[in-house]
């Protein structure tokens, strides 16, 4: 089956950014809208729009290959059962609720339907973090001991034209905060070192930003190895830091998102081996679609399944329940 044509629900900045990759990877197809109501001006993504509608029901009933749901965490259980119901694949945006129960309604008839959900938790398609991943496995820095992930940003400046105190993520209505905003990081930590257990956690809101949902989260959690991960999610410290470091019983490896380098150390040697990764902030994005796209039309399975995307709920879940 070829892809011809594509429905993105929602055009906020993740909808536009998926309308330019799919253009660039395939211009031929054709992107339907569905969105909550048509503006008199039109952004540069829209002009490469096909067809724009307001209900669900009429986008589906155009005729469309697959969907992409790029909505409010809050609406996309919802969404995604109505356009499964029709036996269409979908990809979802991360994270894949707001809440862990809706998930597994969406999980059994996707199972029923055998309709692959492919969710987009962008991360694992990015070259470093895969080259890193190969690092761990060849064994360069002995037994390892604890993994220390840090992601510190700063809201105000994550999307240009729009009040930050109006977006998703300041909502807990709409599925906001850092638990599930920066989920990216509790998907690959227990996809590295997991399956991870014994979570704690502690979230607070700074009241620095004037929004309602929490800004800072420190968790702390263990695998069945007895090795120590622990987290640092914020976005109100603009410190720019997203980097993972592992530490072993002979050495450590840092992985640095950033500065796209990968350091590693061991403590016999005076050297220090630096991997620099020459990859652009849109690869992961444009390697995440071809990904989605080769899924449907070579019908291979998704490499963060619905499966991947509810255990990340659920530790989700238990930080919030575990709170210290």
């Amino acid at each position: 089956m070829r892809i011809k044509k594509i429905l993105i629900i929602s055009l906020g900045s993740i909808g536009k950014r998926h309308i330019r990759v799919i253009k660039k990877l395939r211009p031929e197809i054709k992107i339907n809208l569905l969105r909550r109501k048509i503006p008199l001006n039109k952004s540069k993504e829209e002009e490469l729009i096909y067809k724009t509608f307001t209900c669900l029901k009429e986008a589906i009933k155009d005729g469309i290959d697959a969907a992409i749901i790029a909505s409010p965490a809050k609406f996309h259980i919802e969404q995604s059962l109505e356009i499964l119901k029709e036996n269409i694949p979908i990809f979802i945006e991360k994270p894949i609720s707001d809440n862990l129960e809706s998930c597994f309604e969406l999980k059994k008839l996707a199972t029923k339907k055998n309709i692959p959900i492919t969710v987009g938790y962008v991360l694992r398609h990015s070259k470093i973090l895969n080259e890193f991943n190969k690092l761990i496995k060849e064994n360069h820095i002995g037994k390892n001991i604890y993994a220390e992930i840090k992601c510190g940003s700063y809201l105000p400046l994550w999307r240009n034209n729009i009040d930050y105190r109006e977006s998703v993520s300041s909502k807990s209505s709409l599925g906001g905060g850092v638990l599930l905003e920066l989920s990216h990081e509790i998907n690959y930590a227990n996809w590295l070192f997991g399956p991870l257990k014994n979570l704690k956690s502690i979230t607070i809101n700074t009241n620095l930003l004037e929004i309602n949902v929490e800004d800072i989260a420190k968790i702390i959690a263990t695998n069945n190895k007895n090795f120590l991960v622990q987290l640092h999610l914020d976005f109100c410290s603009n410190s720019e830091e997203r980097f993972c470091k592992l530490y072993g019983t002979r050495g450590f490896i840092n992985l640095d998102f950033k500065d796209k380098l990968i350091t590693l150390k061991k403590y016999d040697s005076e050297k220090i081996k630096s991997i620099k990764v020459n990859e652009s902030y849109d690869d992961m994005y444009v390697n995440q679609m071809r990904h989605f796209l080769t899924c449907i039309e070579k019908k291979i399975n998704p490499i963060v399944t619905i499966d991947d995307a509810i255990e990340t709920m659920k530790l989700i879940s238990e930080c919030n329940s575990s709170k210290l």
